[in-house]
């Protein structure tokens, strides 16, 4: 039997202690430790942006002094820059620059190129699209000072390297709907396969050495040419369906090119297979592109032919933090190419640094890097995740720029997953997982994590191995696949997927619960075929049924995607997990204070991290005087009476023993608390744990304690009296803020000499607590959540 005086006594003094040192502060749950390295990434991206505002001048410009020929490039870029480190159109700053912009008539191939990139970026079609179309026939027609030979080359002067711009620039007006050319993106991309070396790299025209800045160039070119190119081609069976299951694509050149900088990675230089090479020139350039490749190729690390990866962003960015101008915030490169101007320097540094925190909305997963290449997965559909993020970022409501990864699970660990809200699976990998890759893709699961597995024709039975992937996942049976009501929220999370007479859900979808929600859903149609023939290009030969189908299957993707992010997008540069050694670990698990979890049921642990993550709250606010590892007992056990508080929860419904209701009442009585919690509002537990309370004690009913009650007072912790609900997540037509209203607490007790000995919360907390706000089921928000959970702690220890 436990001492609860000396626990009760030990806790006050604590709690004395504690608040009298600091008060009761607003607590703000950072339940996992902040990445210190992002923190110093967002400081240096705010100083480089003031930095640059404070260079503008009066007419909106941005200027070299001796150099006015450079003012429409500098002007450019720096608005560019700016317009993809946070700020907007409508920023006073920018406005005067646009202004000034639009008043130009450039006549340089990268005048009229980074103009381009700088107007579509501002997002004013409307107002735009005439200039913006005036300037791309100025480019294809080969009016600019140089040649519309494939890559634009420079004449009078110019400095070679920014050929690349010229593509980029018509690549994304095209987004916009301004038409260029199929001939234009073919005859650039013939340019540069002819001019790649044989080592897979590129360099200056005729010196047959390869170079990083421009073999990232030369990568960028065929990616964006390629993405355009197939767009267009042929895309219907005869019949009319979509054609999907055609040839493999793999881009070799991109392949190669990719190889070349892993080979030769570095961030400290322009690395380049000529020895007598300078690296300084053209470094920052080197790193602008290659942080432009890596986003759209989707990788977050270069690999080597021997097999050594490299995070390309984290080094990149850690490199120029240590080398930024600690006072003013800008950066300065090598007398060569302009990079010794302040100005185009930091706009190349912030480039990197800005785009590459580029939120990820997917993982694409894959079996590449094998011993045996021909063990390697066989990519169909490409684009698919690339499109997928691409128009979701064009949706009200979402980041401008989102992007995806390429996962190797022959590589990946738990934080390269976990970099990702949404990982899609081709069910026909299912065969690929090893039992380690099935073992890290289940952690990633019950970390919050959503697999979206397709369907497809390259596997001969989807469903069979759909069902295959559960069964190996879960191989008790405790989680099963089922085809989801149209009452779930993934037919209404963003877009109406739903029959607007008769309500049935005009797509099939199947789903496994696990916890808190829905972490897997399956689509038994080839989603990924439709998703990689999307493009922004006026295609008026595609078939108006075909359209419509790429559309919803894009709806589909979208919709999964809100329910597995909840809006709360993962940047590019993700979080380290903080560890503790065994001693501290031990040491902790040996404090006087620990919770234990009641295992009642199959789902006695739904939500796997939720006390987990409040004890780490406990121990922000009380100077860690409680365990952070929650013991899960059976209620024979006989460690049970150690531990003064208890902790239930779950979604299914449940039944006790009378031997087990006989210990646990024993507990209560004895001095024990109880506290409960239903799983995202679960009516089966709700109903079991009801009948549980009526078994124990049948003279009394669960009663609502009233908000003005010391349980939801500062003389327990924090003030309850109103607290915000997160209402279901419903068709998201409007700001997320509007799921949130106050209302009073909602908590169940029952009393024993004046003293509750069950705290039950039938509305959702501990789904709250593990996943935060990204749960669709009514409930607490995560920070009112683990308020309300200290409070319920602290009240049950004190009294």
């Amino acid at each position: 039997m436990h001492d609860r005086s000396s626990t009760v006594r030990f806790f006050r003094i604590v709690l004395i202690c504690w608040t009298v040192a600091a008060g009761f502060f607003a607590f703000t749950p950072v339940l996992q430790a902040e990445n210190i390295t992002r923190e110093h990434v967002l400081t240096s991206i705010e100083k480089a942006k003031h930095f640059l505002l404070q260079q503008q001048q009066a007419d909106g410009t941005w200027q070299l002094a001796d150099h006015p020929e450079q003012t429409v490039v500098l002007t450019s870029f720096t608005l560019h820059t700016l317009l993809h480190a946070g700020m907007t159109a409508d920023n006073a700053e920018i406005q005067r620059g646009l202004q000034w912009l639009r008043k130009q008539d450039p006549v340089k191939t990268h005048e009229i190129s980074l103009m381009l990139e700088t107007l579509a970026a501002a997002r004013d079609a409307e107002r735009d699209l005439p200039l913006m179309k005036r300037l791309t026939q100025k480019l294809e027609a080969g009016k600019s000072r140089g040649t519309n030979d494939g890559a634009w080359s420079f004449g009078g002067g110019e400095i070679p390297n920014y050929a690349h711009f010229a593509a980029l620039g018509l690549y994304e007006v095209a987004q916009l709907g301004v038409p260029v050319q199929t001939e234009t993106w073919q005859r650039a991309r013939n340019h540069w396969l002819g001019r790649q070396n044989r080592d897979g790299g590129w360099g200056s025209q005729g010196s047959g050495f390869s170079r990083g800045g421009i073999t990232a160039a030369g990568i960028a070119y065929l990616v964006t040419t390629e993405n355009l190119l197939r767009s267009q081609q042929i895309e219907t069976n005869a019949d009319g369906s979509p054609r999907c299951c055609g040839e493999a694509f793999e881009d070799e050149a991109v392949a190669a090119g990719c190889r070349w900088l892993g080979d030769h990675f570095t961030v400290t230089h322009n690395p380049s297979t000529d020895a007598n090479s300078d690296g300084s020139i053209g470094y920052l350039y080197y790193l602008y592109c290659l942080e432009r490749v890596g986003r759209l190729t989707g990788r977050r690390y270069f690999t080597s032919q021997s097999g050594k990866q490299f995070d390309w962003y984290r080094a990149g960015a850690q490199y120029l933090i240590a080398h930024q101008n600690p006072i003013t915030g800008a950066w300065v490169g090598a007398p060569a190419l302009l990079e010794d101007c302040p100005i185009l320097a930091t706009d190349y540094a912030l480039h990197f640094l800005s785009r590459g925190l580029t939120p990820v909305l997917a993982g694409k997963l894959k079996w590449d890097g094998s011993a045996d290449a021909a063990h390697d997965s066989i990519d169909y559909t490409p684009q698919d995740a690339w499109n997928l993020a691409r128009y979701t970022s064009r949706l009200q409501d979402w980041p401008r720029q989102l992007t995806w990864q390429s996962v190797d699970m022959n590589r990946a660990d738990a934080e390269d997953l976990n970099q990702c809200p949404l990982l899609i699976l081709d069910v026909a990998n299912v065969n690929r997982f090893t039992p380690n890759q099935i073992s890290l893709l289940k952690t990633y699961l019950q970390d919050g994590g959503c697999l979206f597995a397709l369907g497809g024709c390259q596997s001969a039975s989807p469903d069979a191995a759909m069902q295959q992937l559960i069964s190996k996942l879960y191989p008790t049976g405790e989680v099963e696949l089922r085809k989801l009501e149209r009452t779930h929220p993934v037919y209404r999370s963003e877009f109406r997927l739903l029959d607007l007479k008769t309500g049935d859900p005009l797509v099939e979808l199947w789903g496994a619960e696990t916890g808190c929600r829905t972490s897997i859903f399956y689509s038994p149609d080839d989603l990924g075929c439709l998703w990689d023939k999307w493009t922004t290009l006026s295609l008026p030969d595609r078939p108006r049924a075909l359209e419509a189908s790429i559309t919803r299957a894009l709806h589909v993707g979208v919709n999964v995607a809100a329910l597995a992010s909840g809006r709360v997008l993962i940047k590019e540069l993700g979080p380290e997990n903080a560890t503790e050694t065994a001693s501290t670990a031990e040491r902790i698990e040996h404090r006087l204070l620990n919770i234990a979890q009641i295992r009642a049921s199959a789902e006695w642990d739904a939500a796997p991290h939720a006390l987990r993550k409040l004890l780490r709250a406990m121990n922000q606010v009380s100077g860690g005087q409680f365990a952070t590892k929650p013991s899960s007992v059976p209620l024979s056990d006989p460690r049970l009476f150690k531990h003064p508080l208890l902790y239930l929860h779950g979604r299914s419904g449940f039944v006790l023993s009378p031997e087990d209701q006989r210990i646990l009442k024993t507990h209560l009585l004895q001095g024990g608390v109880l506290f409960a919690d239903a799983c995202c509002g679960a009516d089966d537990f709700d109903a079991s744990f009801r009948r549980l309370v009526e078994q124990l004690f049948p003279t009394q009913k669960l009663e609502r304690i009233p908000a003005d009650h010391e349980l939801f007072s500062t003389k327990t912790g924090y003030d309850l009296r109103q607290v915000h609900f997160r209402k279901p997540l419903d068709l998201q037509t409007r700001p997320a803020e509007e799921r949130v209203q106050l209302a009073e607490p909602v908590v169940e007790g029952i009393k024993v000499n004046e003293r509750y000995v069950i705290l039950y919360s039938p509305c959702d907390l501990s789904c709250a607590i593990e996943h935060g706000d990204k749960i669709t089921c009514a409930g607490y928000t995560e920070t009112d959540a683990i308020r309300l959970g200290l409070n319920i702690v602290w009240y049950s220890l004190l009294h």
